[in-house]
């Protein structure tokens, strides 16, 4: 089975629903509310790790209703690693349209090599240390999943955006012309705090080699890869998010027996 289709039809679902809502919410209807910031399913409340913890950086109040409201998408991602980044958000999605715009356009850009964990891991402890300093939510600023839902919501119900989307707009013109993928793969605090939710059980990509399922060595995998990296390496978190696009080329190169494969 390809993950590929799968996985274009969750996105189209995620766009959909960030659509949907505030139609529904300007029709009365509040059974589901929010943004990818914080999203509200009748009694159940979903917030993202990252918001959550800046909000307790910036009021220095533990919110212990907000914090177990981040449970869920930390546990999915401990279970799941990034699926967030690769199925749901809808930067991605935008990146991943503009990257295949580019490439199709034949335009020269490259690949920034990825950073180190501690690199990326700088960014996020920037963004979480002057919340921590100045006392404002500095994170939201940087949320582009959030910052593309609540304009999403605002030109629904307002029908004008904010300036908030001038980040988006540098992120794909940075990508379409200069660096393929620099933000999901190099900047984004909120791909790098769902990537400390994991452990050695988290769902990631992995190499198994046996008489039916040899590697022939076609390099496929990491042609497709969006991020540029090497499928076939080991300890690609946090830089991986489960995409699956290396699963699907190993298994048009090999059959159903592939070397490549999801495993906990």
């Amino acid at each position: 089975m390809r993950i590929t289709p799968i996985r274009r039809t969750v996105q189209i679902f995620a766009v959909a629903a960030m659509v949907a809502v505030p139609l529904l919410n300007l029709s009365g209807v509040n059974a589901v509310s929010g943004s990818f910031y914080s999203l509200s399913l009748g009694p159940l409340s979903l917030t993202d790790p990252l918001i959550a913890i800046q909000s307790l950086l910036a009021t220095m109040r533990f919110d212990v209703v907000l914090l177990t409201s981040a449970l869920i998408p930390a546990g999915l991602a401990l279970v799941l690693g990034r699926v967030f980044c690769s199925w749901v958000c809808p930067q991605n999605i935008l990146s991943e349209l503009c990257d295949a715009v580019s490439r199709r356009l034949g335009l020269p850009r490259f690949f920034a090599p990825a950073p180190a964990p501690l690199a990326r891991y700088l960014v996020l402890a920037l963004i979480l240390a002057a919340t921590l300093l100045f006392a404002f939510p500095l994170a939201s600023l940087f949320s582009a999943p959030g910052i593309i839902s609540v304009q999403t919501a605002r030109l629904i119900y307002e029908g004008t955006v904010g300036l908030e989307l001038v980040l988006i707009v540098i992120i794909l013109l940075a990508e379409f012309f200069l660096v393929r993928r620099v933000w999901c793969n190099h900047l984004c605090p909120v791909g790098s705090m769902l990537g400390l939710f994991h452990s050695r059980k988290t769902m990631r990509v992995v190499m198994v080699e046996e008489e039916t399922r040899a590697c022939i060595g076609c390099r496929e995998c990491g042609r497709v890869c969006q991020l540029g990296l090497n499928p076939l390496a080991d300890k690609l978190a946090p830089q991986c998010h489960n995409c699956g696009a290396c699963i699907d080329a190993c298994q048009k190169m090999t059959g159903d027996r592939r070397p490549l494969s999801f495993r906990f």
